[in-house]
């Protein structure tokens, strides 16, 4: 992946006008360029295009998310998203890296489908699932809970009802 192509391709596309509701109703937490998601997804498909016929690119992942806009963590996720059938229990520490660092819903929400995605290929990974139910970092307990979400029928029940009593057992 192109990291510097995919920046300056932003920056060209940067609205200074529209980043400022953007960071407002983020709370001021992360910067923005000013594009919306429709635009955003534009902007990505050329370099996202081909990405699922090469291994995952982690310094890629890595550059975006050490950028201070929020549009190049967007584009990481959209990223692992179309690498999910590379991903293995491997990849765990990273995405959990990327969970505590610039969490926010609109990140953990993504990647606890991604997390999720590697867990119902490798239930061997949802012990990792267990653990971070009661971790101390509210987004690792969050994807811990969440990560089933939307599965159906591959829902495991009790996986679910075990996160949430070891939650509130940690929390007693």
């Amino acid at each position: 992946m192109d990291y510097p192509a995919l920046l300056a391709v932003l920056q060209q596309h940067a609205n200074p006008e529209r980043a400022v509701p953007m960071q407002a109703y983020m709370k001021h937490r992360f910067a923005y360029f000013g594009i919306g998601k429709p635009e955003l997804a534009r902007l990505c498909r050329p370099f996202l295009k081909d990405a699922a016929k090469q291994p995952v690119d982690w310094d890629f992942v890595r550059r975006c998310w050490d950028d201070p806009h929020r549009e190049l963590q967007y584009a990481a996720l959209e990223y692992l998203k179309k690498m999910q059938q590379h991903l293995t229990p491997q990849d765990i520490p990273r995405l959990q890296t990327l969970i505590t660092e610039k969490s926010w819903w609109n990140s953990s929400d993504v990647l606890d489908r991604i997390v999720g995605n590697i867990a119902l290929r490798h239930p061997e990974a949802s012990t990792v699932l267990l653990a971070w139910s009661t971790d101390d970092n509210i987004w690792l307990r969050r994807v811990a809970i969440d990560h089933q979400l939307l599965r159906k029928q591959h829902t495991a029940p009790l996986l679910v009802l075990l996160a949430l009593v070891l939650l509130a057992a940690a929390l007693l």
